[in-house]
């Protein structure tokens, strides 16, 4: 039976529909009544937690909100406690967990990984199958951008997916399609905070360069809606050879009695689908497959008649001229 909801009450004809996205998204997609808010102390992140609590009050369904303290600021541990605080007024429970990065080059990807683990953990020891994430479409338009720049194909351009499988959980993206400004209205009206991180304007990391980039792309007629009609387009163009990719994975990658061998034809076909092939065998149960230049190599390797062993994400590929022997690298020396 479902709950008469005042909560909804607070939010504007623009949020409302917001909501209403949000809401069948998460009908058609979660698993299990019960599932996970990943909380930063951003608007978007604060922002999806109301909406979550709006929702379950509405369905029956119960959530847990998680907040991860990076430590970098001197002041990171105080926001995650006031975060905490906040959610707790609207009746939203939540767990803080800190995590050590290193600030520099490689900052947002190191946090990105230890974030992804302390989700994953929580998750199962919690029996929680569903978390939800609170990328926007912001986010969408600077990826693009950023990928664009690090030369990455067709597979790296396509756009952030609202549903993504990684060790065993299901990762949701309800507000892909919502600005972020919108999501900056709803934590202002709401909790009248959101954290600002610093590293946000901070020329020394690409997306605070990109950011800027945007508004600049836009005077020229480059808009963030006709880059998204692009990434529509290429999406359709992913998911065709994404296709034909997983057919030949099927075929050419043989797991017969804990053995594992890679028919020599894998080779002989288009190279996009021998790429995607290979990388999503390497990316099983990981966030992330080796960098491209690794797998490029891998390929060209294994695509000649030698009997050359290479090493990559784990496993030693013992080349053959008919097929390629596949064993796990063992790392415990």
């Amino acid at each position: 039976m479902k709950r008469k909801n005042s909560n909804a009450l607070l939010l504007d004809k623009k949020t409302q529909h917001i909501y209403l996205n949000f809401k069948n998204f998460l009908i058609s997609h979660l698993k299990g009544k019960k599932f996970l808010v990943a909380v930063s102390g951003g608007p978007d992140s604060l922002a999806l937690a109301y909406l979550s609590k709006i929702f379950c009050n509405e369905l029956n369904y119960s959530f847990s909100a998680i907040i991860i303290d990076h430590g970098v600021r001197k002041k990171s541990d105080r926001e995650a406690k006031k975060v905490k605080q906040l959610l707790l007024k609207h009746k939203i429970k939540s767990s803080v967990f800190k995590i050590n990065c290193k600030s520099g080059k490689n900052f947002h990807l190191e946090a990105r990984k230890k974030r992804y683990e302390k989700i994953s953990s929580f998750s199962k020891k919690n029996k929680i199958k569903s978390v939800l994430l609170g990328h926007h479409l912001d986010d969408v338009v600077e990826n693009f951008y950023i990928r664009l720049s690090r030369g990455s194909g067709l597979s790296g351009l396509t756009p952030i997916k609202k549903v993504s499988q990684l060790n065993g959980q299901t990762y949701l993206r309800p507000f892909l399609e919502v600005k972020k400004n919108e999501l900056i209205k709803v934590s202002n009206k709401i909790f009248k905070f959101y954290v600002k991180d610093p590293s946000n304007l901070d020329d020394k990391y690409l997306r605070s360069r990109v950011r800027k980039l945007r508004s600049f792309m836009e005077k020229e007629g480059f808009g963030d809606q006709r880059l998204l009609s692009t990434l529509g387009n290429l999406n359709k163009a992913s998911e065709a050879l994404q296709f034909y990719s997983d057919e030949a994975e099927k075929k050419y990658i043989i797991k017969k009695n804990n053995k594992i061998s890679i028919s020599k034809k894998l080779f002989t076909q288009p190279y996009e689908v021998i790429f995607r092939s290979i990388s999503k065998f390497l990316s099983k149960n990981k966030d992330y497959p080796p960098r491209s230049k690794g797998i490029e190599r891998l390929i060209l390797d294994l695509s000649q008649n030698n009997k050359k062993k290479v090493t990559l994400g784990g496993y030693i590929f013992q080349n053959g001229l008919n097929l390629v022997k596949v064993t796990k690298e063992n790392r415990s020396s």
